[in-house]
């Protein structure tokens, strides 16, 4: 190696070690900014009018709204963003998690959530669909470091833990 060789050669080592330390400098100020925080951090929101939501608050409301979007679309996708998510959340949804696809269409749903008492992190969530059928769900936080992770808990396909 030729000394012209040999001190391009450490120019370039020492940008690239500078390169390095930069970019995971950077990832670690992202991460502690929330950048790359589980998606579980806040409650997704949708608009969909054919609801009556009582004693719920706006997080709770916008994941519920989204639940029956998604129910009444039947999408996979949009159920998954309800649902608690990564290694906690479910493997899949089957058809019962569509059962009610019908009557989520049949008109507007009253749904009432009811807190639970012993742990503000838990509620019941009723909905009573406009063709009589009623549908009984909980929601939690999915993120104790957050208030508004509220997630579906009883929705979709878990592996057997045994």
């Amino acid at each position: 190696m030729t000394v012209a060789a040999g001190a391009a050669w450490r120019r370039n080592r020492r940008w690239l070690v500078a390169a390095v330390a930069t970019a995971v400098l950077l990832l670690c100020a992202l991460w502690a900014r929330g950048v790359f925080r589980d998606s579980d951090a806040s409650a997704p929101s949708c608009s969909w009018s054919a609801a009556r939501i009582e004693k719920a608050d706006a997080d709770q409301a916008g994941l519920i709204r989204c639940y029956l979007r998604a129910v009444a679309q039947h999408s996979d996708g949009q159920l998954r963003a309800v649902v608690r998510s990564g290694s906690d959340g479910p493997s899949g949804f089957s058809p019962a998690d569509f059962a009610y696809t019908r009557d989520a269409n049949s008109g507007s749903a009253t749904v009432t959530v009811t807190g639970n008492d012993s742990d503000s992190a838990d509620a019941d969530v009723a909905i009573r669909y406009a063709d009589g059928v009623r549908q009984q769900l909980e929601i939690h936080l999915a993120d104790p470091a957050s208030l508004h992770s509220w997630r579906f808990w009883n929705v979709g396909t878990y592996p057997d833990q045994g």
